[in-house]
């Protein structure tokens, strides 16, 4: 109490905006704001920069990636950012067969056909045909403008599936795509968000391939930092804001770090992180539902890191789908030299994190090394270090990958997340519906709040007296 009554009485720091969260969006609206002839104060919760992105240098130098990783294509902005960095970008490794278990059985695939059953091929790319169909209606930056947008609005993609699949195998590897991608069940997803961003990609089978894809040397990570270096001091970590306090000349924010008082305010944090803020005056109705419909997925990613990527000898790409568990998915996360060490990322999503969360640690690490076993044989039971990031247990992030839009949210509140809130304005890849939850979507939100802080000045500047 005494710190807090001291924080309160402390002369509060002066900038021109006060960003709240150094994850990529924060840090780009902050480096515009900077290149406009602005002072911007960066607050961030955490001891370190890069919000959802993470990174762990194994002894070696191998940069074990722990949170987002993968460009798509078309992803220019965060490309950019890499070259500014110095990094270089490659093709994540594909090359060989893939691994499907299912129904008891370890199937190999070469090509795009999954090893089903005819039945369940047959229901496989039907709903797949019928995903596409229906993604091709959907406008990605304007969903609720889709023909019959309220009802799709309120169905979740279970309940499509269960209206559109007919075999347990073929429902089973939808399933399993849908859980590792979205980080929950099918019946907790949105179905036109789910729509909306398929679209992101073009069509659905772009979703659940890495051969598009492009990592970042160094890791992803290493952006963050970057822009965070160019910053300096103007970054403070360890300042978890608490307040924003709208006042006569624009904000003031309590962080525990002390208060900012700003002309504007730009919170780039997840909504349901956002939701925890107490502002003075309230917000409105709608936008605090707007906050609270949207909270996160549920993700454990692990990386193992072994000597060399032997099931390359084997002939196999390092991709591995399994209805087993406890992961659902596992890729070749290597890094781009040929000799390097090899490293598999796997992910446990949705209720499998929460169960694999609650057992101890030396229970949770024999769990995913088992099922690698069965994937890849036993050298993988032995990695030279095995590490993991349960992002639902990160008290700043509180799940992964992204906020799920609640049922019916996607043509109501969710359409006023971006929408300044008098001189608070709002970024995070959830508040952009194009590149939705990625890094490259983290960046265009950036962009796109600190234009808007910008536009906003110069109003107040030339405003008659």
């Amino acid at each position: 109490m005494a710190a807090e009554r001291k924080r309160r009485t402390a002369a509060p720091r002066e900038a021109d905006v006060v960003v709240v969260g150094a994850g990529l969006a924060g840090l780009t609206a902050a480096r515009e704001l900077l290149r406009a002839g602005l002072e911007p104060l960066v607050l961030e919760a955490r001891d370190r920069v890069g919000g959802r992105t993470l990174g762990r240098t194994a002894d070696d130098g191998t940069v074990l990636e722990l949170g987002g990783q993968w460009l798509a294509d078309g992803n220019e902005r965060m490309g950019r950012l890499a070259h500014e960095a110095g990094a270089t970008l490659y093709r994540n490794h594909d090359r060989g067969a893939d691994l499907l278990e299912i129904s008891g059985e370890l199937r190999h695939q070469r090509g795009a056909v999954p090893p089903l059953k005819p039945l369940a091929l047959l229901d496989v790319a039907l709903a797949r045909f019928r995903l596409d169909r229906l993604v091709a209606a959907v406008p990605v930056r304007t969903p609720w403008h889709a023909p019959g947008a309220d009802r799709l609005d309120d169905t979740s993609v279970g309940d499509w599936l269960d209206r559109h699949t007919r075999s347990r195998e073929g429902r089973a590897l939808l399933d399993l795509a849908f859980t590792t991608m979205w980080g929950a069940a099918p019946h907790e997803l949105n179905l036109l968000q789910a729509l909306a961003y398929i679209g992101s990609t073009g069509k659905f089978d772009n979703l659940t391939t890495t051969k598009i894809q492009d990592r970042i040397t160094g890791g992803a990570a290493r952006v963050a930092r970057f822009l965070a270096d160019g910053l300096g001091e103007r970054v403070l970590l360890e300042a978890p804001v608490t307040e924003i306090r709208l006042t006569a000349g624009g904000v003031e924010a309590e962080s525990a770090r002390g208060a900012v008082r700003a002309r504007r305010a730009v919170v780039a944090v997840p909504p349901q992180l956002a939701a925890g803020i107490r502002f003075e005056p309230g917000l409105p109705h709608g936008r605090a539902t707007a906050l609270r419909s949207v909270p996160m997925g549920a993700v454990t990613k692990v990386s193992a890191l072994y000597d060399r990527p032997f099931w390359r000898e084997r002939g196999l790409s390092g991709k591995a789908l399994t209805e087993r568990g406890p992961l659902t998915a596992v890729f070749d996360n290597s890094g781009p030299d040929e000799g390097s060490s090899g490293v598999l990322v796997g992910f446990v999503p949705g209720a499998r994190a929460g169960e694999l969360a609650a057992r101890p640690e030396d229970e949770r690490r024999r769990a995913v090394l088992d099922s690698l076993v069965r994937l890849f044989g036993p050298q993988a039971g032995t990695p030279e270090l095995y590490v993991e990031k349960d992002w639902a247990a990160d008290p700043w992030s509180r799940g992964g990958y992204f906020g799920l839009p609640a049922l019916g949210a996607m043509t109501g509140a969710v359409r006023t997340l971006a929408e300044p809130h008098g001189p608070v304005h709002w970024a995070g890849s959830e508040t952009v519906l194009k590149d939705y939850g990625g890094m490259e979507g983290a960046v265009t939100s950036g962009e796109r709040a600190a234009a808007e802080v910008l536009a906003a000045i110069d109003r107040a500047a030339v405003r008659p007296a």
